[in-house]
């Protein structure tokens, strides 16, 4: 057996009809990844036992934490399976044109799905590790670098051996890359042409103490806690437009556009309710002096009804989690 390489490995995703459960018909994804963390890990402690000898005696096995974080490029294809799995299958429906496209509306709901996730070595071993849940997405937007969706996973059990989950039903999704120069960002509204970066974090507020005793050390619940999208505005120091939002509490909207070539296919991100911390900028020197606000979105009033809503255009029809 040769040794594992990474430029040979594959991600897979399976969606579970309950946590740790697999339908009959098992439908498989094979995603574009950039990184795949997603592991087990088992703590042990050193026993005070005393036996007449100083030798140590055989350690103490903890439970099993089993998380990690999977990276995925942003595009307009692949980052719709990430984006369900995190929220649940989305509203979708054609684009209403001539464009033969489909508007796939993902947002904050009462429950969130399960999934498998499957690390296929290239030295034909495979990680399985059952009842997944997304944690936290994370992205930043701003510079020339590539744009990416990092999902902080929390999951049950794992097992490694030679099967795989299954060897048919699984679909190669293919990504349609999204770059920083394709996106804008308008604030109430408005284009704005003074941010130069904005990172995005949004927790799940998952409960991970769900181990039981005669689980094996394995979790064998992860219950849904609150969702809280949180982030950082930096901007060019022109005036003191953010700076009243944050010293009057004003509720503010984002919202994130990025589109392809064309303009037909496009993700948007929308906190349609949006507090600024306070913070005055600070002189650290000779250059231009820019801004930094932290930001915390919640949901109180927004038509959108959720405190947070992406928006998927593109030519898949549906994204059936």
């Amino acid at each position: 057996m040769s040794q594992a390489m990474g430029v040979y490995s594959e991600t897979r995703i399976y969606p579970e009809t309950s946590l740790k459960t697999l339908p009959t018909a098992i439908k498989g994804y094979k995603i574009p990844f950039n990184s795949n963390t997603f592991s087990s890990s088992q703590n042990t402690t050193a026993p005070a036992t005393i036996t007449g000898r100083r030798d140590a005696v055989q350690p103490i096995l903890g439970n099993v934490d089993t998380t990690g974080d999977l990276t995925i490029p942003l595009d307009l294809t692949a980052t719709g399976y990430l984006l369900a799995a995190a929220f649940g299958n989305p509203t979708s429906a054609a684009a209403g044109d001539s464009t033969g496209l489909y508007t796939h509306t993902f947002k904050a709901g009462e429950t969130q799905p399960s999934f498998t996730v499957e690390k296929a070595f290239s030295n034909g071993l495979y990680s399985i590790i059952k009842g997944t849940k997304v944690n936290q997405l994370e992205t930043s937007f701003g510079g020339d670098g590539e744009l990416t969706l990092r999902a902080g996973l929390l999951g049950c059990d794992e097992t490694i051996g030679k099967d795989p989950v299954t060897t048919t039903g699984i679909t190669e999704v293919s990504f349609n890359r999204l770059n920083n120069f394709q996106s804008s960002i308008l604030i109430d509204g408005v284009e704005s042409a003074v941010v130069t970066e904005l990172s995005l974090t949004i927790a799940f507020g998952l409960d991970d103490s769900g181990y039981a005793i005669g689980s094996k050390g394995y979790r064998t619940r992860i219950n849904e806690g609150l969702i809280s999208p949180t982030g950082k505005l930096t901007a060019f120091f022109d005036d003191e437009s953010f700076i009243d939002r944050a010293i009057n509490a004003t509720s503010t909207a984002i919202q994130i556009k990025l589109a392809n070539a064309d303009g037909k296919q496009s993700l948007v991100i929308d906190l349609p309710e949006v507090q600024f911390a306070r913070k005055t900028p600070s002189i650290d020197g000779t250059k231009g002096i820019t801004q930094e606000l932290d930001f915390n979105a919640f949901y109180k009033a927004s038509g959108q009804g959720t405190c947070i809503q992406f928006t998927l255009t593109n030519d898949t029809p549906s994204y059936d989690f």
